[in-house]
């Protein structure tokens, strides 16, 4: 039985010698790759914020504005733009290949123009 006992403690020992210097190995390994990531990270540049874009800036001189662009700017109904454009009142505006357009500049002058100032 003696012998028996032996013969298992010898393949003990072979299994955990043998276990052994693999998993040395595989820490070798473990170890290389671990260091090879940390100089890549400390060599790698952090990336530059990207530029905004330019703002496009537009001419107010050269905005122009539907009927229905201006009901919704006055809270008004486009009948009333165009009653007033039969009678001649309101802002001056364009008739551009049968389409009605008012000019922003044009627009924002009349406005002011029907600024009520309280005078005492």
């Amino acid at each position: 039985m003696k012998s028996a006992r032996t013969g298992f403690e010898a393949q003990v020992h072979r299994h955990t010698s043998s276990a052994t210097p693999r998993h040395e190995s595989t820490r070798d390994v473990l170890d290389v790759l671990s260091n090879s990531i940390a100089r890549t990270t400390a060599t790698r540049t952090k990336p530059e914020p990207p530029l905004p874009a330019p703002e496009v800036q537009t001419q107010p001189g050269r905005e122009l504005l539907t009927e229905k662009m201006l009901a919704d700017r006055w809270a008004c109904s486009v009948a009333r733009l165009q009653r007033w454009r039969t009678v001649g009142e309101g802002p001056p505006y364009l008739k551009i290949v049968g389409k009605v357009l008012y000019r922003l500049k044009d627009i924002e002058a009349y406005e002011e123009a029907s600024l009520v100032r309280k005078v005492f």
